[in-house]
């Protein structure tokens, strides 16, 4: 499965009920950084050993903008993790 095709996809379709469905940046650079900070933060708080999130920026050809998606999957088989609210990262897609 191609996950940025699968991801934008799911953006597209909840993008039909909501004007906004998640944060989008209008450079590459900008995604990066904020999807950095993201994951460090999700490391924090569902990771014991602190290690942050597994995370992929992507552009969306129907906005002409940035925005990326962070791999709970990955983040909450491991070992390490401690658990917690999962809308504790809010804004951000998740795969």
């Amino acid at each position: 499965m191609n996950i940025v095709a699968n991801l934008i996809e799911r953006i597209e379709e909840y993008r039909a009920t909501n004007k906004q469905p998640c944060k989008n940046y209008a450079t590459e650079a900008a995604a990066e950084k904020a999807l950095a900070k993201a994951a460090v933060r999700a490391g924090e708080i569902f990771d014991r050993e602190g290690k942050a999130a597994r995370y992929v920026v992507f552009f969306v050809p129907a906005w002409n903008r940035w925005t990326g998606a962070m791999d709970y999957s990955e983040l909450f088989s491991r070992k390490s993790c401690a658990g917690g609210y999962i809308g504790a990262i809010a804004g951000f897609y998740t795969y």
